[in-house]
C-alpha cells in the first residue's frame, strides 16, 4: 500500500508542475494589456470582447450597405440590348447550353455534359453581369459621408467585440490549428 501512496503522490505533484507551468503563460497571455496613465494613477487595459460590439458592428454595416445600395442606380444597356440588337447580346450561349443539357439526358454520368452545361450556365451569368450598367447618384460630400460612416463605426464596434487586433490574431491562428488537425487525421 505504501508504494502504491507514493506513486500517487508522485502523480499528483507532476501534474500540480505542468498545471502550474502552463496557467502563468496562459494567464498572461490573456490579460496582456496596456497601462494608462491618467495624472498619478495607473489603470491596467485589457482586451474588450463584447458581443453587443460584435453584433452592433454587423448592424452598422449592414445599415451602411443598405444605405449605399440605396444610392446605386441599375439598368441594363437600353431598348436595343434588350431586343437583342447591338453589342449586348449572349444569344449565341445558348447553343452550348443546350448542348450540355442534350448530352446530360443522353448521358447523365458524363462529366463532359455537366462541365458543358455549367460553363455555359457560368458564362450566361456573367454576360448578364456585364451587361448591366451601374451608376452612383450624386450627393453632396456630407451626405456621402453620413452614408460611409457606418461602415467606419461598425468596422470599429466588430474589432473591438472580435477582442481587438490580438483578438482577431488568436481567432485565425486557432482556426488554422483546427484545419491543420482536420488535416492530419
Amino acid at each position: 500500500m505504501n508504494r502504491k501512496e507514493e506513486e500517487i503522490k508522485k502523480k499528483l505533484l507532476e501534474l500540480e508542475t505542468t498545471v502550474l507551468k502552463e496557467s502563468p503563460g496562459q494567464l498572461a497571455a490573456e490579460h496582456k494589456g496596456t497601462t494608462l496613465k491618467t495624472g498619478s494613477s495607473e489603470t491596467p487595459s485589457t482586451t474588450v470582447k463584447s458581443d453587443l460590439c460584435y453584433f452592433g458592428g454587423l448592424g452598422l454595416i449592414g445599415v451602411g450597405l443598405l444605405m449605399f445600395f440605396q444610392h446605386v442606380s441599375v439598368g441594363s444597356g437600353g431598348l436595343f440590348a434588350m431586343l437583342g440588337l447591338g453589342g449586348g447580346g449572349f444569344g449565341l450561349l445558348l447553343i452550348p447550353l443546350m448542348v450540355g443539357i442534350g448530352w446530360m439526358f443522353y448521358d447523365s454520368k458524363s462529366r463532359a455534359g455537366w462541365m458543358i452545361t455549367a460553363g455555359s450556365c457560368a458564362l450566361i451569368f456573367f454576360a448578364v453581369l456585364s451587361s448591366l450598367r451601374m451608376t452612383f447618384a450624386n450627393m453632396s460630400l456630407l451626405s456621402t459621408i453620413i452614408m460611409l460612416l457606418p461602415f467606419a463605426i461598425g468596422g470599429a464596434l466588430l474589432l473591438k467585440g472580435m477582442g481587438g487586433p490580438k483578438g482577431v490574431e488568436e481567432a485565425l491562428k486557432g482556426e488554422i490549428k483546427q484545419i491543420k488537425k482536420e488535416k492530419e487525421s
